[in-house]
């Protein structure tokens, strides 16, 4: 008796360190497309917006459109607004685009949350009249190019603005705002900000990144002193 009672404290063992490898090599699988961004030249990292960062996004377009007596972002079924999300997470800020009538695209690279944006689209999405269907794709943003977009939407890091105001100048539209999250593009002056802590949002037009704000061009034309060597 005694034998058989440690024949099956083995196999319990056995089957409980079965389990365990097997969680832990699911959740290593799991991991890597939230961990593989971090060993870019630019991390995007995977951070929900708030209710509070998305309501944001769109009241600041449209009280920056009422400011400056503009239509062309109000978006409508003869006259479609083109928004793009740059690194879309789980889809949040598009579907709430859609749903205002926005023509709007998700870029995310990571492969796990592409594939729950996607299934979220085809699970809850409804199509109404006068409504697009949101749109995902799974791809690096730095490779995607933005000649087609009203609206590009980003929640970036400090880190990689500068990087990507030089690649949105180049290929944004003359006419297309860009509506920055959490962090402003630094040296850059934004044509309109709605400054609340990690809820804050500040807008861009293609004028604002040929100028460079006075102190940044100062610093950058600052002549590198010598040091005297008096010895």
């Amino acid at each position: 008796m005694p034998t058989q009672s440690n024949n099956q404290k083995s196999k319990l063992g056995l089957y409980m360190a079965m389990g365990v490898g097997a969680a832990a090599i699911g959740f290593s699988i799991a991991a890597i497309p939230f961990l593989t961004p971090a060993l870019r030249t630019h991390a995007l990292p995977y951070v929900p917006a708030t209710t509070k960062q998305i309501d944001n996004v769109f009241k600041a377009v449209k009280e920056f459109s009422r400011e400056k007596c503009l239509t062309k972002f109000a978006p409508s079924e003869q006259k479609p607004v083109r928004l793009i999300d740059l690194g879309s997470g789980d889809g949040r800020i598009v579907f709430e685009a859609a749903k205002q009538g926005f023509h709007a695209t998700g870029v995310e690279l990571n492969s796990m949350l592409y594939i729950y944006s996607k299934y979220k689209t085809l699970t809850t999405w409804r199509d109404k009249p006068g409504l697009f269907r949101p749109v995902f794709k799974r791809a690096d943003f730095w490779k995607i190019n933005m000649t087609e977009y009203d609206l590009i939407v980003v929640f970036g890091v400090q880190g990689m603005m500068r990087d990507l105001a030089s690649k949105l100048k180049e290929e944004m539209k003359p006419d297309c705002l860009i509506v920055s999250c959490r962090f402003p593009i630094s040296s850059y002056k934004s044509v309109y900000r709605l400054e609340e802590e990690l809820d804050g949002v500040w807008i861009y037009d293609k004028e604002c990144l040929n100028n460079l704000i006075e102190e940044e061009k100062k610093t950058e034309n600052k002549p590198i002193d010598e040091d005297d060597d008096d010895d």
